[in-house]
């Protein structure tokens, strides 16, 4: 029973997290962005007719309508499904490796969080600070109040390190060629990271987020045939890196 409603929560925050990513709005500021997730009512991206609660339920009214709208019948996309899914298995994973505990639900939370912003960065090449502040914020009070393995000195430098450690690099890229190559969100997210992390293993997540920027790309490049002449969101690659490493670690 335990494990159904595990994975019934995450089905239901994987649908909120594909909710919150859907009216993320670069345009918006935080209120407005909150009362959009919190207040509007979910409604069909092409009719825009409002939804009923049956289908809200994540996964089976998907599979009742079989993907497809029940007013206008167009055709739903199916990473609703692999969201909620997704995000189902990673609270089953957690559930059977860690049990109910304070730091399961951190690494619960935490990989939904993850998720929402590495879909941002994807689609608009953007860490907002409204997602990078707070993330800080929080890693320094649960260091201060001896929650997580992190003291507060060690959070502290780890934020000022993981600053340091893509600043200096970009600054001097600039200086040589004239050119951001690297954006103020990612920066952000390093240090944020470090309250989270101890910082000896900052060189480290730098190391595994830079190799799964490179595979990505080679991947783009030879296995899709894609010609890329656009930047690449290295957002993404700091947060699978970080959460592999702050669920071991």
């Amino acid at each position: 029973m335990l494990m159904f409603m595990i994975i019934c929560l995450g089905l239901c925050m994987g649908s909120f997290v594909h909710v919150a990513y859907c009216r993320y709005l670069p345009t918006l500021t935080p209120c407005q962005y909150l009362y959009h997730i919190s207040v509007y009512r979910s409604a069909c991206p092409h009719c825009h007719h409002r939804l009923n609660a049956w289908q809200l339920v994540p996964v089976v009214a998907w599979l009742i309508l079989k993907g497809r709208c029940h007013y206008c019948k167009a055709k739903i996309s199916c990473r609703y499904l692999i969201v909620e899914l997704f995000v189902a298995a990673l609270f089953a994973i957690i559930y059977f490796d860690k049990g109910i505990n304070f730091q399961s639900c951190i690494l619960m939370l935490l990989g939904c969080y993850f998720l929402l912003l590495a879909f941002i960065d994807f689609k608009y090449y953007l860490l907002p600070d409204l997602f990078t502040q707070p993330l800080m914020w929080i890693g320094i009070m649960l260091a201060y109040f001896n929650i997580t393995n992190i003291e507060l000195a060690d959070a502290l430098l780890g934020i000022f390190l993981g600053y340091l450690l893509l600043k200096i690099p970009a600054t001097l890229f600039y200086l040589i060629s004239k050119k951001e190559g690297l954006g103020g969100g990612d920066i952000k997210l390093l240090a944020a990271l470090g309250a989270w992390l101890p910082y000896t293993l900052l060189p480290l997540l730098l190391f595994f987020s830079s190799l799964l920027g490179i595979m990505y790309y080679l991947f783009l490049r030879y296995a899709l045939n894609q010609n890329i002449t656009k930047i690449i969101p290295f957002g993404p690659f700091l947060l699978i890196s970080g959460y592999v490493l702050y669920y071991y670690c």
